[in-house]
């Protein structure tokens, strides 16, 4: 009994120095923490790298908590999206970051009378069904996140993406267009929330007709 005990503490006592937690490391692999905004969303408190080579803007992604949607996946999935090679950033006019402190756009994703309340500071009426940029947020309804709508004639991943774009588009400065021609691809700033048709529905800036 004895050799054995002094066998396994032999074994035990030769682990390499690899193997132990490593503080610094166990640090890194710690979840950003989570932070509230005066007017109550919540964001994940880190910095995002930056994208694109155009002119620079900062957002920041925030969701109210009663809008009860993940943060976390939020903030990645929309980090992906206007990260993408077929996003704004593209073209070389844009360059985007998500950051924790002083953000060029907020995107929140809230209740309907929260965004209703927000897009009204811009004199804007969403009824309880739209999404809107009012000039600081791009606001985005929580029912169209979560269930689309029902002139969107495609799938949630790809609403997701399009109201994403639509509103940042709008916060870059991009104005409204219309479907081109029947079959096209619709452009992100067509208003696909009310109707894709007669074009398809799309998602992406660089995808345009």
């Amino acid at each position: 009994m004895t050799r054995t005990i002094s066998a396994l503490l032999g074994v035990l006592l030769a682990v390499p120095a690899t193997l132990v937690a490593d503080p610094a490391v166990a640090a890194a692999s710690t979840p950003p923490p989570l932070r509230t905004t005066s007017e109550g969303f919540r964001f994940v408190a880190d910095d995002g790298r930056w994208v694109g080579d155009g002119r620079r803007r900062t957002y920041r992604v925030e969701v109210e908590p009663a809008a009860d949607v993940s943060l976390r996946w939020v903030t990645r999935r929309a980090e992906h999206v206007l990260g993408h090679r077929l996003a704004w950033t593209r073209a070389g006019d844009w360059s985007l970051r998500r950051v924790r402190r002083r953000p060029d756009i907020r995107i929140v994703i809230a209740t309907p009378r929260t965004v209703d309340r927000l897009c009204a500071l811009a004199g804007l009426r969403t009824v309880g069904r739209l999404s809107c940029w009012n000039g600081r947020f791009a606001a985005v309804n929580v029912n169209r996140w979560k269930r689309g709508s029902k002139g969107f004639v495609g799938p949630l991943h790809v609403y997701r993406r399009y109201v994403l774009n639509h509103e940042v588009g709008h916060a870059l400065g991009y104005a409204h267009r219309a479907c081109p021609r029947r079959g096209a691809r619709a452009p992100v700033m067509q208003q696909q929330t009310f109707a894709t048709r007669p074009c398809r529905a799309n998602g992406w800036p660089m995808r345009d007709s």
